[in-house]
């Protein structure tokens, strides 16, 4: 596969998968795909709680990597489903430490978009010597002006959007949206919440650059379960103290890991001034702009700038854009 190719990779039925139990009673699961002596590449999917899909394992050459994907607590087909119990941003990076040394791999490649660059960074900054390189998609950098953004500030740049918010009553006032949402999700009888579910969508839709749909029975159950556990660490800071994710890129900056970053220009919901910030504190990465895209890691623009790195680091153990 050349450089600029924008399809993704045939896909592998799993050679390995289970669940792995770690604290608080979960039980993550996890699966690998591709070749069993290959380049190590963990994959942090994204939301909190979206969990992986089949998909991401697309942008690896299987007869040249070892692509482990892992449904962090709560989220896909770990268990149980969707519980918000000991269920926080450090356990998540013990969690991918543990797996680590339970596949017996000494260093790996970690990849993640969104929430899972975020992870990529504390995770690198806690075990460096794990890491054979950092690849990142749109990083959020878990910030309260990041959550004051999402939750509301957005809204002049996507009144339609908006609409479907404001018809549910949500405040406009600086950092209240977020306090009204977890509240409507508390104390909404279940045949009201489909309409928080379906404003949310058409929201999170409209930030990420991406069409909305019209929502199945089992789609608003699906997304209300990964919202109330994105609520749960959105409401407590993402278990991060301000400015964490930037002193960690801060303290990885020293290190020989090859880092890049890919960014969409169009991206409202990890915008693109964010990766300017976190560039700043990672002064050796390399990072691909990529013009006309928003939030999608398939996008065909996102998708060429994706595979060619990821060829070019099982060619050279580095990055080249």
């Amino acid at each position: 596969m050349s450089a600029a190719s924008t399809a993704l990779h045939s896909s592998v039925q799993p050679f390995d998968s289970g669940w792995l139990p770690v604290s608080g009673g979960h039980r993550l699961y996890y699966e690998q795909r591709g070749l069993r002596t290959g380049i190590p590449v963990l994959i942090l999917h994204g939301g909190p709680g979206s969990g992986c899909s089949p998909l991401m394992a697309g942008f690896f050459d299987p007869q040249r990597y070892r692509v482990i994907l892992l449904d962090q607590r709560g989220a896909g087909k770990s268990l149980p489903a969707g519980s918000c119990e000991e269920n926080t941003t450090p356990a998540l990076i013990d969690d991918i430490e543990f797996l680590r040394r339970n596949l017996g791999i000494d260093r790996w490649l970690v990849m993640g978009g969104s929430w899972g660059a975020t992870l990529g960074i504390l995770y690198a900054a806690a075990h460096p010597g794990q890491l054979s390189g950092l690849l990142l998609r749109n990083p959020f950098l878990a910030r309260a002006a990041d959550l004051d953004w999402f939750f509301g500030g957005a809204r002049l740049h996507h009144p339609e959007a908006w609409r479907h918010w404001a018809a549910l009553g949500a405040p406009e006032a600086p950092g209240a949206m977020l306090h009204w949402l977890t509240e409507c999700f508390r104390s909404a009888p279940p045949s009201a919440l489909a309409a928080y579910v379906t404003a949310w969508h058409v929201w999170e839709c409209a930030l990420a650059g991406a069409p909305s749909r019209t929502l199945s029975p089992a789609d608003i159950d699906l997304l209300q379960a990964r919202y109330r556990l994105q609520l749960h660490y959105f409401c407590h800071a993402c278990f991060i103290p301000e400015g964490g994710v930037l002193a960690a890129a801060e303290r990885i900056a020293a290190t020989n890991v090859p880092i890049h970053v890919v960014q969409g220009l169009t991206d409202h919901v990890c915008p693109a001034s964010a990766t300017t910030v976190l560039l700043e504190e990672l002064p050796n990465a390399g990072c691909t702009w990529v013009e006309g895209v928003g939030h999608d890691p398939y996008a065909q623009a996102m998708l060429a700038a994706t595979l060619g790195l990821v060829e070019s680091f099982a060619a050279l153990g580095r990055f080249v854009p």
